[in-house]
């Protein structure tokens, strides 16, 4: 049998692996987890869990897509995670989809953003993964968040700007 010394162990060893990848669970829901196939305490796993991982983890407010050429439906936050910055699309994002659709960092409000100035002064931060659902994109290291004022989703081929968000 193990003993909550052995199992406080494996406890801190996978709640830092899943630090390290950034993902977050409840902890009641890894302690519940847990609990039902040890004799391991809630108690003592939100001790251990607490005491083993300090999770760097801080979001902005949702801002909410805007229109320009096409409907976008759903929201944009910023996420902190350690040394990362993370553009993380709600679950609820919805967009048409286009021929060559990407998402920018602008210095731009999306209300002077048009297609043919979407990609100045811009970052691009990649490919829209789908046209709909959560998406996470990671901010290139060295850029400065306090210089861009909107995340847009842009058709790069035919310069047509779908819309973005103010952030």
């Amino acid at each position: 049998m193990k003993t909550n010394s052995d199992i406080s162990r494996a406890v801190r060893a996978r709640l830092a692996t899943v630090a390290a990848l950034g993902v977050i669970y409840p902890v009641a829901a890894l302690g519940a987890a847990l609990c039902a196939t040890t004799m391991f305490s809630g108690a003592a796993f939100a001790a251990e869990a607490s005491a083993a991982v300090q999770v760097d983890h801080t979001s902005s407010a949702p801002a909410e897509f805007q229109k320009k050429s096409f409907s976008l439906k759903g929201s944009v936050t910023i996420e902190q995670r350690g040394d990362r910055t993370v553009i993380v699309f709600s679950d609820d994002f919805r967009t048409k989809n286009g021929p060559d659709l990407k998402v920018f960092l602008s210095q731009n409000t999306v209300t002077d953003a048009t297609g043919r100035n979407a990609t100045q002064s811009a970052v691009r931060l990649g490919v829209l993964t789908s046209n709909k659902g959560g998406q996470e994109y990671v901010l290139p290291a060295g850029i400065n968040l306090a210089d861009y004022n909107s995340v847009l989703v842009h058709c790069e081929a035919y310069s047509k700007l779908w819309g973005g968000a103010d952030i």
